[in-house]
C-alpha cells in the first residue's frame, strides 16, 4: 500500500487523546501525519496544562504527545490562537503555524479530518 497523507485538526483538548492513538497507529503504517492544534485542542501543547493533568481517560497524554513527536508526527499550535497570546509554553516537539502553513499541508494530504 502507498504511503499516504494524514493531516487533523483538534479543535477540542477532549479528542487529542484518540487523535494521538490514531495518529500513532497510521505512522506505525508508514504514513505521513500532521496534527494541527487550535482553539480548545491547543491547550494541550500546553507544559503547564499537561502539569495538572496526570491522566486523561486512563491514557498518560504527556507521553502521548513525547511518543507522537519521537515517531515523526508534526504537532503544531496555531499561531493565532488566543492560548498562544497568554504566552503558552509549547511542549517539546511542537512548533506554531499558521494558516498558510495549514492550508499547504492539508491541499498535499490524502484525508483531513477534523476533531
Amino acid at each position: 500500500m502507498a504511503n499516504k497523507k494524514f493531516v487533523f485538526f483538534v479543535s477540542l483538548s477532549s479528542n487529542a487523546i484518540n487523535v494521538l492513538k490514531q495518529a500513532i497507529e497510521m505512522i506505525d503504517q508508514n504514513n505521513e501525519v500532521s496534527i494541527f492544534f487550535d482553539l480548545d485542542g491547543a491547550r494541550i501543547l500546553d507544559r503547564r496544562y499537561l502539569r495538572k493533568l496526570d491522566r486523561t481517560h486512563g491514557e498518560d497524554l504527556a507521553q502521548l504527545l513525547t511518543s507522537a513527536s519521537q515517531l515523526g508526527i508534526k504537532l503544531y499550535g496555531c499561531q493565532m490562537n488566543i492560548l498562544i497570546a497568554d504566552g503558552l509554553e509549547l511542549v517539546d516537539g511542537a512548533e506554531l503555524a499558521g494558516v498558510v502553513t495549514f492550508l499547504e499541508t492539508a491541499y498535499q494530504a490524502d484525508a483531513v479530518l477534523s476533531y
